[in-house]
């Protein structure tokens, strides 16, 4: 990869200092895109235990919940 900066004629000029853009070569990009694409799919559906351990226990403790206040609310009824 090559750093590239944009003079004032608009005119590509490499530089070792910060870089405004980066030339790659055709393989390069292929492979940025393959690697991109592989990375964002494992990060949106790798399994996260820590978020299956927060919505299961959060599911639990609704469904006991609301299975009591059923309960509350249908022994109400019959009075």
């Amino acid at each position: 990869m090559q750093c590239v900066t944009i003079l004032q004629d608009g005119t590509l000029q490499a530089s070792n200092t910060t870089c405004d853009f980066v030339i790659v070569t055709q393989e390069e990009y292929l492979n940025l895109g393959v690697q991109g694409l592989a990375n964002l799919l494992t990060e949106l559906f790798a399994f996260d235990l820590a978020i299956f351990g927060f919505v299961s226990s959060s599911l639990a403790v609704a469904f006991i919940s609301f299975h009591g206040l059923g309960r509350v609310v249908r022994a109400m009824g019959k009075y």
